[in-house]
Protein backbone atom coordinates (compact mmCIF):
# COMPACT_ATOMS: atom_id res chain seq x y z
CA UNK A 1 0.00 0.00 0.00
CA UNK A 2 3.12 2.22 -0.34
CA UNK A 3 2.05 3.33 -3.58
CA UNK A 4 -1.73 4.20 -2.34
CA UNK A 5 0.00 6.83 0.06
CA UNK A 6 1.01 8.90 -2.60
CA UNK A 7 -2.05 11.27 -3.47
CA UNK A 8 -4.41 9.46 -0.96
CA UNK A 9 -7.73 11.14 -0.76
CA UNK A 10 -9.73 11.41 2.42
CA UNK A 11 -12.41 9.13 1.18
CA UNK A 12 -9.86 6.09 0.66
CA UNK A 13 -9.42 6.80 -3.56
CA UNK A 14 -6.08 7.67 -4.67
CA UNK A 15 -5.32 10.64 -7.32
CA UNK A 16 -2.09 11.48 -9.15
CA UNK A 17 -2.64 13.31 -12.04
CA UNK A 18 -0.39 13.60 -15.28
CA UNK A 19 2.65 16.13 -14.92
CA UNK A 20 1.80 16.90 -11.20
CA UNK A 21 4.44 16.56 -8.17
CA UNK A 22 1.74 13.71 -7.05
CA UNK A 23 2.39 12.03 -10.59
CA UNK A 24 5.99 12.91 -10.23
CA UNK A 25 6.54 11.20 -6.66
CA UNK A 26 4.20 8.09 -7.69
CA UNK A 27 7.20 7.58 -10.64
CA UNK A 28 9.91 8.18 -8.42
CA UNK A 29 8.66 5.66 -6.13
CA UNK A 30 8.25 2.82 -8.83
CA UNK A 31 11.38 3.74 -10.51
CA UNK A 32 13.51 3.06 -6.89
CA UNK A 33 11.52 -0.08 -6.45
CA UNK A 34 12.33 -1.26 -10.03
CA UNK A 35 15.90 -0.37 -9.84
CA UNK A 36 16.65 -1.88 -6.01
CA UNK A 37 15.52 -5.24 -7.50
CA UNK A 38 17.96 -4.62 -10.59
CA UNK A 39 15.49 -4.26 -13.20
CA UNK A 40 16.53 -1.95 -16.04
CA UNK A 41 14.16 1.12 -16.37
CA UNK A 42 13.07 3.15 -19.82
CA UNK A 43 10.49 6.17 -19.88
CA UNK A 44 9.23 6.73 -23.58
CA UNK A 45 8.39 9.77 -25.38
CA UNK A 46 4.47 10.48 -23.94
CA UNK A 47 5.68 9.13 -20.65
CA UNK A 48 5.12 5.38 -20.67
CA UNK A 49 7.20 3.66 -17.76
CA UNK A 50 9.27 0.12 -18.73
CA UNK A 51 10.73 -2.32 -16.37
CA UNK A 52 12.99 -4.92 -17.59
CA UNK A 53 14.47 -7.94 -15.97
CA UNK A 54 16.39 -9.94 -18.16
CA UNK A 55 15.03 -13.83 -18.21
CA UNK A 56 17.30 -16.83 -18.35
CA UNK A 57 17.11 -17.68 -21.82
CA UNK A 58 17.63 -14.67 -23.80
CA UNK A 59 16.25 -16.42 -27.17
CA UNK A 60 12.64 -16.49 -24.95
CA UNK A 61 10.05 -13.86 -25.90
CA UNK A 62 9.35 -11.39 -23.25
CA UNK A 63 6.64 -11.26 -20.52
CA UNK A 64 4.59 -8.20 -20.47
CA UNK A 65 2.75 -6.83 -17.69
CA UNK A 66 0.95 -3.32 -17.05
CA UNK A 67 -1.36 -1.02 -15.51
CA UNK A 68 -3.66 1.51 -17.01
CA UNK A 69 -4.09 3.45 -13.88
Amino acid sequence: MAMAEIGATPKGGVKRLTLTEVDKAGRDRFRGWCEALGLAVRVDAIGNMFARRPGRNPSRLPVLMGNRG
